[in-house]
């Protein structure tokens, strides 16, 4: 028996040490917190420069939020998706470390954990309305409804099956697809694996061209109208630099409908 549909009950967090904020952010009534990235001075080419008011929509792997409360202070109703427990992580199994995969996963979930709460401490204190659903990237359900936008921010990289994960969310996108990712030193219609033997890369799947997203767009059903470049800064140790990204976004193209209207149809 499937599990009946639901949003996520929000959740009192009131201990910010007990919270991993993945992005900086300004936190009424706490100050700022401090994350892996800082975006704020990359706002708002760093999600395409879309006009967000008045539209509906989801944000893919949500993390602590920032993306989704900074969308919702543009103008939008937004909805928060992330998975349901730091176990699903898609991790790179390297043979070297075979033996140590389930204490990672051990990490990974309390990682989730804390990244959980972060987004709900700041949840509470900007006064947010944006709902959260908890589940499966690669299998998102259509009691979700349709979406004028949906955001992908900096994750298709993060995931196995990058492909699966932007075909679920198309099937619930009745506008654009907004992918930010970061950009690569080569051109054509290519995504690069990342790990290799001697790296051993946990995390890091793939890397994508514009081209490639195109192409992987386009096959869903959506064209890539127009491209914007930012300059996020990184702020992990050993790695302090302004990294450079774009943003795909790409309307869906006439002719073509989302999975949740067809099945309200």
């Amino acid at each position: 028996m499937s599990t009946p549909f639901q949003y996520a009950e929000p959740r009192v967090v009131n201990d910010p040490k007990d919270c991993y904020f993945y992005h900086s952010m300004d936190i009424p009534g706490h100050g700022e917190v401090h994350g892996d990235w800082d975006l704020r001075q990359s706002m708002p080419a760093y999600l395409g420069n879309f006009d967000f008011r008045g539209k509906r929509v989801l944000d893919i792997g949500a993390a602590s939020g920032f993306l989704s409360f900074t969308m919702e202070k543009l103008g939008a109703e937004v909805v928060s998706f992330d998975m349901a427990d730091g176990a699903q992580w898609d991790l790179v199994p390297h043979h070297g470390i075979a033996h140590k995969l389930d204490s990672i996963r051990l990490e990974t979930r309390e990682t989730h954990r804390r990244l959980t709460n972060g987004y709900w401490f700041a949840h509470r204190r900007l006064n947010s309305r944006a709902k959260v659903y908890y589940g499966n990237i690669y299998d998102l359900p259509v009691e979700l409804g349709e979406f004028d936008a949906i955001v992908y921010g900096m994750v298709l990289g993060h995931l196995r099956d990058p492909f699966q994960a932007l075909y679920q969310g198309s099937r619930l996108c009745r506008g654009s697809i907004i992918v930010a990712n970061q950009s690569t030193p080569f051109n054509g219609p290519y995504a690069k694996f990342m790990a290799n033997a001697k790296n051993q890369l946990l995390m890091a799947w793939w890397r994508f061209t514009p081209e490639c997203l195109q192409q992987l767009l386009g096959v869903l059903g959506f064209e890539v109208r127009h491209m914007v470049d930012s300059w996020p800064q990184c702020t992990v140790p050993g790695r302090t630099q302004k990294e450079q990204c774009f943003a795909a976004v790409a309307p869906r193209v006439a002719g073509s409908t989302a999975l949740a209207l067809k099945a309200c149809a």
